[in-house]
């Protein structure tokens, strides 16, 4: 099986790249999704392109949940909120779909393509010359019926290859259920695989290579070696070929939390000591083999 550890949020902050970087130097993780708009963006981009023989997978985080746009705010006033930021998570920008007429969902559309098609460019200017390999959404934002195909398009007309679909394997970890925030991503991970068959459909369309299954929506937040190990066992037993287990390794230090502010949610998020007990969780599966 081709079981991949993959890492989220690269580029948000220096703290942030800090444990994931480490991570990868130390041979413990495969892939990383990167924010076109954090603050360290370029500083990742130097530290990836300082070990130019070592792997990685690279991946566009695109994102319409927080931080300035890479467009112009300008372009996309649907996207961004009274100070300029980004702003819109998965149940908000489904609501502004729905309450939408046809010409205001074909703005929305147009904007977010503006938006993302400007998140990957900068992505793929900063790595340069290693190639981004796929995208996938910040929030799995990617994954709403209107927004997959978006994605999709931008992939392949930029010659991105892959594409995450966010089925997770079905598998369950005594020591992790019964912790904060398990019921509200018990309800996200069901939402999620009804959704990973329509896109599953796109993808082949575009002929976008996905993981068979990820893991990291039931336990987010809180992925201990415990949580990893029953996910791959669980997609050992079913046959899975290739597992995308998704980590959040990378913690915010205390002095970049203004970027969040005015998102405490957003802040909490970032700023969690479980991102050092993942970050600890991803270099002992690895070193166990």
């Amino acid at each position: 099986m081709n079981l991949e550890l993959h890492a989220d949020d690269l580029g948000a902050s220096a703290g942030i790249n800090r444990n994931i970087i480490s991570a990868w130097q130390q041979g413990a993780i495969d892939g990383v999704s990167v924010l076109a708009n954090g603050d360290a963006l370029q500083e990742a981009a130097e530290q990836i392109n300082g070990r130019p023989d070592a792997a990685l997978r690279i991946v566009a985080h695109l994102n319409l949940s927080e931080g300035s746009p890479t467009a112009p705010a300008s372009d996309v006033p649907l996207l961004v909120d009274e100070g300029g930021n980004l702003f819109r998570g998965f149940l908000g920008l489904w609501m502004l779909w729905l309450r939408s007429d046809k010409a205001g969902k074909a703005a929305l559309l147009s904007q977010v393509e503006t938006e993302w098609g400007a998140q990957i460019d900068a992505i793929r200017h900063a790595v340069a010359p290693r190639r981004v390999d796929g995208v996938d959404g910040h929030i799995h934002v990617h994954m709403l019926p209107f927004l997959f195909e978006v994605a999709a398009r931008l992939a392949r007309g930029r010659g991105i290859g892959e594409i995450r679909i966010s089925r997770e394997i079905r598998h369950f970890s005594v020591a992790d259920t019964w912790r904060p925030g398990c019921a509200a991503n018990l309800i996200k991970h069901q939402l999620l695989r009804l959704l990973a068959g329509p896109a599953r459909r796109i993808a082949e369309r575009y002929d976008l290579a996905s993981p068979d299954a990820v893991a990291g929506l039931l336990y987010s937040g809180r992925m201990s070696r415990t949580a990893i190990e029953a996910a791959v066992a669980a997609a050992q037993r079913s046959g899975t070929d290739w597992l995308e287990v998704i980590c959040h390794p990378g913690r915010a230090a205390a002095e970049e939390a203004s970027r969040w502010a005015g998102r405490p949610e957003l802040a909490g998020f970032y700023r969690s000591p479980n991102r050092d007990l993942e970050y600890g969780a991803m270099l002992e599966i690895r070193s166990a083999g």
